[in-house]
């Protein structure tokens, strides 16, 4: 379920010239986006389409350079780290500036910055070297009147101001095993859209009463006291190893409410 890079096109800063001047992808190389072009052409006036931008800017990093150095790089090269950001940002902007103009709704950006207890970096490397970066792609977005959708999984609530502040539309997935959703809710409740709220982690182990119970509790918690702002999603991926039963009981209880 998922994949994690077991190589890096960056293992050494000696490297980065190269990789900016011949190895970045194109975001203007021609058919790019041509088979989302046909799906936005069926479905692209009657339904939230979203261009989904994964990974985003953080991620991107350390697939490129691995998360060991990628952590290092944060207090020990900042220069090249800075051309390099400033690089993948620019980049991104242009692929940005060609979903612009397809039918899509939102732009669902993935960047992951929290594991299960806290931030992977402390709030001030993350202002600091991140910051206006997403200020820029964000501002881009809009500028083409699409929606933000920005997701991040693990406990990143000490983010979420200022993501706010940034203008992101919608935060996802809001993991109820890592954040306390009623914090969430009752903190930034009317200030974001939230999707996500349905807990993966245990679903295998619950009963589908109990399933039914948290869904209901996300939605009393993070939509009905917010004018119903809120995609009703799961957190993460359902593994095989959920019982069918229980997926069941996750679909009748959104229908329910």
């Amino acid at each position: 379920v998922g994949a994690t890079p077991v190589g890096n096109a960056i293992n050494d800063w000696s490297e980065l010239d190269d990789y900016l001047a011949h190895r970045m992808p194109d975001p203007h190389a021609p058919g790019r986006l041509d088979r989302a072009k046909a799906t936005l052409a069926v479905h692209g006036d009657d339904k939230y389409c979203v261009a989904l931008v994964c990974p985003a800017l953080f991620e991107r990093l350390h697939f490129l350079r691995g998360m060991e150095n990628t952590l290092c790089d944060l207090a020990s090269n900042e220069l090249q780290l800075a051309r390099l950001l400033e690089a993948l940002r620019d980049n991104l902007i242009e692929l940005i500036r060609e979903w612009g103009q397809t039918r899509i709704s939102g732009v669902y950006m993935t960047d992951d910055w929290g594991s299960q207890t806290g931030l992977l970096i402390s709030p001030i490397l993350w202002k600091k070297h991140f910051r206006e970066h997403y200020r820029l792609i964000i501002d881009e977005i809009h500028r083409w009147d699409k929606d933000v959708i920005f997701h991040s999984c693990g406990n990143i609530t000490r983010l979420v101001p200022e993501l706010i502040d940034l203008g992101v539309d919608v935060l996802d997935p809001v993991q109820p095993e890592a954040v306390d959703i009623d914090a969430v809710g009752r903190q930034f409740g009317g200030k974001i859209a939230f999707c996500g709220g349905i807990g993966v982690q245990r679903l295998e182990d619950s009963t589908p009463q109990q399933v039914k119970d948290a869904i209901r509790h996300s939605i009393d918690t993070l939509g009905k006291p917010y004018g119903n702002a809120y995609i009703l999603a799961p957190a993460n991926v359902i593994t095989p190893s959920v019982p069918f039963e229980n997926i069941y009981a996750m679909f009748e209880a959104c229908h329910e409410q």
